[in-house]
């Protein structure tokens, strides 16, 4: 947690961890802004197949969902509960011959609650990649909605998009890019095959889908896809972290490149919010890559002594 208190009269809480946490009002607060960033949706993990087998490498998982909001003070009370949503493991690749890669869980979600109002405002979190597959292309998770969160991709299915504003992931696709103020980007899934996959889902608020692990073809092994971009931050390359945001949600991570001897892991999602990138897939007797953590949330409160938000 980080406080700093700047005259005249602006305090600031930032909240990277906690759960059922207590907030405090200042008694001199007239306006307070809330902004919240779920956690990103793991990338899966790679797989490991035959030399003439093909196959696909780990999806990226989906970006999170995020609310700006700003209220009279009093309209919180003089304590509130919240929850920050902490970064969730990437699917392991696979560690046996002619195995496929193992999906994490979803993202976790952020809560904070206002008891005054009796409501729980939740940003949401992203739907993790899956693991890559024998002979069958892989699916990205889907980014968060504002009133939901982004679908965990399956066997042949890129994860669903979030309820009102997410983005779905994709299926041997990039992952779908996201346009409104609230929703992540989707994760991008990969084919069967040693072709780089497309990008991770942008996003223009929320957290961006991580990019898919790259898959192999006969003998054949190629590159991981970048990671998708949030507002204006620095694309991911194949295996790299998402860019982080400051008071918003970061970058996807990047797919790893998939390979004979050294796979590559997903990249992390950027702090906070970002989908991780998946595993690259690899050689039977050779470990897959693991598939990227999404990223964790993040809870900002700012409270001002009079209008100074505008």
């Amino acid at each position: 947690m980080t406080n700093v208190e700047i005259y005249p009269r602006i305090y600031v809480d930032k909240f990277t961890a906690g759960t059922a946490q207590t907030w405090n009002k200042k008694p001199w607060a007239k306006k307070i802004r809330l902004i919240m960033v779920g956690g990103g949706g793991p990338g899966g993990g790679g797989g490991q197949f035959a030399s003439a087998t093909t196959g696909s490498g780990g999806g990226g998982g989906g970006g999170a969902g995020f609310i700006d909001r700003t209220f009279g003070a009093s309209e919180l009370g003089d304590t509130e509960t919240y929850t920050v949503a902490q970064q969730q493991t990437g699917g392991g690749g696979a560690n046996a011959t002619s195995t496929g890669g193992s999906q994490g869980s979803q993202g976790n979600s952020s809560t904070f609650t206002i008891n005054n109002g009796g409501v729980t405002l939740t940003a949401y979190g992203g739907g993790a990649g899956f693991g890559g597959r024998s002979a069958a292309t892989g699916s990205g998770g889907g980014g968060a909605g504002f009133s939901g969160a982004g679908g965990n991709a399956a066997a042949g299915v890129a994860g669903a998009a979030g309820t009102d504003g997410g983005s779905a992931g994709g299926l041997s696709a990039a992952g779908v890019s996201n346009v409104t103020f609230n929703g992540g980007g989707g994760g991008s899934g990969s084919a069967a095959s040693n072709a780089t996959p497309g990008a991770g889902g942008n996003a223009v608020r929320g957290g961006a889908g991580g990019g898919s692990g790259c898959g192999k073809g006969n003998a054949v092994y190629g590159t991981g896809a970048s990671g998708g971009i949030s507002r204006d931050r620095p694309q991911s390359g194949y295996g790299a972290i998402g860019a982080p945001g400051v008071g918003y949600p970061g970058g996807g991570g990047g797919g790893g490149n998939s390979s004979a001897t050294v796979p590559e892991a997903g990249g992390a999602g950027g702090i906070p919010g970002g989908g991780g990138g998946g595993g690259g897939t690899s050689l039977n007797g050779v470990k897959a890559g693991d598939g990227g953590v999404g990223a964790r949330g993040e809870i900002w409160v700012i409270q001002y002594a009079d209008d100074c938000s505008d």
